[in-house]
């Protein structure tokens, strides 16, 4: 039975400013009808053409879960959010970011007046075999043994690399509009709610190598879930510096 997910941004220790909603997802092809309709009936049938059963599934979630996020903020929003190149578009003055896996969907948004940018990232634990297979695609060996030194298990750091990266991409993809791969970013401190991600090349004029964005972590069971929230303060042109993503006082 698909279920809100309480108390995440706290899970997180996020600032008191951001909005962050989950939903956990029923198992198999299990109908995740909402008010008793269909996801085709909630998205439109152009949102959802060429998706799978699962893809809209999730689709439709994370659609829930940001419409729940901005509900919270009292923003009143559209249902489902318009979109562009399958890209939501938020409500002016909001940045948002939404992420889903098989079982769990994301939705966090925050005032743009004390955001710089967002970005949220779930993952299901990648099984131990896959994670040594693909681990030199995701991260390089200083990484590896970076994250071992706090998570050993091979398996759990890959997740939580693959995630914090793809919340990274997420955050900058306004300002980049380019794809990055996984090498862009490298990770170069891991504590036990959080990392921080050195830019490994310019993503852009305000983005340059050697900027510093710290990602916030928690796991929910089998999933990690990753978040960027930077804000307006944080000194993003610094080298060296770390865009915080827990200030209350910000």
């Amino acid at each position: 039975m698909t279920a809100w997910i309480p108390g995440l941004a706290d899970l997180l220790e996020l600032s008191p400013d951001i909005r962050l909603s989950g939903l956990a997802l029923p198992t198999g092809r299990t109908s995740m009808n909402v008010l008793g309709l269909s996801p085709t009936s909630w998205l439109g049938q152009s949102m959802v053409t060429g998706m799978s059963h699962k893809r809209r599934r999730e689709f439709l979630a994370g659609r829930l879960c940001a419409f729940h996020s901005l509900s919270e903020m009292g923003v009143d929003a559209e249902f489902p959010l318009p979109a562009q190149d399958r890209l939501p578009i938020w409500p002016p003055g909001i940045l948002g970011s939404i992420s889903h896996c098989a079982s769990v969907a994301v939705a966090m948004a925050a005032p743009a007046s004390r955001f710089h940018a967002l970005g949220i990232d779930v993952e299901t634990l990648i099984d131990a075999d896959v994670a040594q297979d693909i681990w030199h695609s995701v991260g390089r060996e200083s990484e590896r043994v970076c994250l071992e030194r706090n998570i050993p298990c091979r398996a759990r750091s890959l997740t939580l690399l693959f995630s914090a990266k793809e919340a990274l991409y997420k955050a900058l993809y306004p300002f980049s509009r380019q794809y990055k791969d996984f090498h862009a970013a490298e990770i170069i401190s891991c504590q036990a709610k959080a990392l921080v991600l050195r830019l490994t090349e310019d993503w852009c004029g305000s983005w340059r190598g050697g900027a510093c964005v710290e990602v916030r972590y928690a796991w929910l069971d089998r999933e990690v879930l990753t978040a960027v929230c930077i804000p307006r303060t944080s000194p993003i042109h610094s080298r060296t510096a770390v865009a915080a993503v827990t200030e209350p006082e910000v």
